[in-house]
């Protein structure tokens, strides 16, 4: 996974204890769907954590700035979660890129609260979102 409870105190202020091993899965998976076309690892994510130099797709170094995203990220989908008491099951679409997935007739298009948009941006601006295709 991408963050300790430790680091969730650090990133929000919160308690540890909110940073439940669930939620932390949760936000960790909903990361995955968000950062796109990467290879999944056989611990079932897409970023390699084993060591202190994390990778993608076995190949691909992510960066210091990228890691911090990706923590700041997954940190507030957890507050989010924690504060509105949203879980994955009350999820109603999904948006990737150019492709989304509404569950109902929600008129929504967008899967992340509105609160998420500037950790959103940074995780964007970090350059770890693939959005191209990949054809085998």
């Amino acid at each position: 996974m991408y963050l300790t409870a430790t680091e969730y105190n650090t990133y929000t202020g919160r308690p540890s204890s909110e940073a439940t091993t669930l939620l932390i899965r949760q936000a960790c998976k909903l990361l995955d769907s968000r950062i796109g076309n990467h290879g999944i690892y056989s611990n079932g994510y897409k970023i390699d954590t084993t060591n202190s130099t994390w990778y993608v797709d076995n190949y691909y170094i992510v960066t210091t700035d990228q890691k911090e995203a990706v923590k700041m990220w997954v940190a507030s989908m957890i507050q989010e979660m924690v504060i509105n008491g949203t879980t994955v099951n009350n999820i109603k679409g999904v948006s990737l890129g150019r492709f989304s997935v509404q569950k109902g007739s929600s008129s929504s298009n967008q899967i992340l609260p509105s609160s998420m948009g500037y950790i959103d941006s940074i995780l964007i601006s970090s350059g770890i979102i693939k959005r191209e295709l990949m054809i085998k």
